[in-house]
């Protein structure tokens, strides 16, 4: 099964296991947006932990919820359904997040969403999936016009996940959607091939660093239909500017000392020696370009982030 994973997903994989090398040593265990509540004073791990109470909060997480957490990452959220009593499961395909999920204490299965069985139907009062729907597509799905059998079949799974019989029946996702949809042949060629700077040049670079092919906006609404109705939807576009420059702010800190510079790459050395090409590309694209960062400045970003809450219908409703 994982082989299967590894093969259709190794760049997001790859990306995963290069910043579990680097991001915890600066003290970057969540990588997800905050919520800062318009005070760009607040701190990174409090508007961190501020995004997951919201998400559980929205999921209607309490003692006894059943919860599935789809692309669970490090666990933070995990942890924190757990304290409230939940009962919950996670499911990521990185095995270096496995295994300190695993390390944790945490219930997190090496994984695909999609290889989910049948044992798992209507086991859950919620779904959350919070950044794994950007990693569901890829650009060579879209350009063969594959996105919506895509996502129409993720909504599927996720259905099934949820007790029919549940109070609650939520699914909470947060995913970073496209303001304007680019070409998919553009990500799958070298970002040389465009002007420095382009749209299309920050495009390439994102896909090779990270992988994966954004929803378009309203898209997932039209793929969600007949199984989940929108009841909630929010732009945090800002918070994940405000998350992007902390994050950029303290590894360009990092690299500015030499002591912990060396230090960083001797953790980063496995991974850099087995994924050379995509390592290098990863640090120009986060460092010289800006390229993650890029998507959600100005003011009409590239890149927008909703947070979205979904009732699932207890039967589907006709399209």
């Amino acid at each position: 099964m994982f082989g299967k994973i590894a093969k259709r997903q190794r760049v997001t994989i790859n990306c995963y296991s290069f910043f579990d090398k680097i991001f915890p040593e600066l003290g970057m265990m969540d990588y997800t947006e905050g919520i800062f509540n318009g005070d760009v004073n607040t701190p990174l791990e409090v508007a961190q932990q501020n995004q997951i109470r919201y998400l559980l909060d929205e999921a209607g997480c309490g003692p006894g919820t059943r919860l599935l957490d789809v692309g669970c990452g490090n666990g933070n959220l995990l942890a924190e359904a757990t304290a409230r009593g939940a009962r919950a499961i996670g499911v990521t395909i990185s095995p270096d997040q496995f295994r300190l999920c695993r390390s944790r204490g945490l219930d997190v299965r090496l994984l695909d969403y999609r290889e989910i069985g049948p044992d798992w139907t209507h086991a859950f009062d919620a779904v959350i999936a919070n950044g794994s729907f950007e990693h569901f597509v890829t650009p060579e799905d879209a350009a063969r016009e594959k996105e919506g059998t895509i996502y129409r079949r993720t909504f599927e799974i996720l259905h099934r996940m949820i007790d029919p019989a549940s109070t609650c029946r939520r699914l909470v996702t947060t995913a970073i959607h496209f303001a304007h949809r680019p070409v998919p042949a553009d990500l799958m060629c070298s970002p040389n091939t465009f002007p420095r700077g382009s749209d299309s040049f920050h495009w390439a670079y994102l896909e090779r660093s990270f992988g994966g092919f954004y929803p378009s906006l309203g898209q997932l609404e039209a793929c969600a239909v007949p199984r989940f109705e929108l009841e909630k939807n929010v732009d945090g576009t800002d918070d994940y500017r405000l998350t992007s420059e902390a994050w950029l702010s303290r590894v360009q800190d990092a690299f500015r000392s030499p002591r912990r510079l060396v230090g960083l790459s001797l953790r980063s050395l496995p991974v850099v020696l087995k994924h050379p090409r995509q390592s290098t590309t990863m640090l120009a694209c986060m460092l010289r370009w800006q390229s993650w960062n890029w998507q959600f400045r100005g003011d009409d970003p590239p890149a927008r982030l909703l947070r979205q809450t979904w009732r699932a219908l207890s039967e589907a409703r006709p399209a």
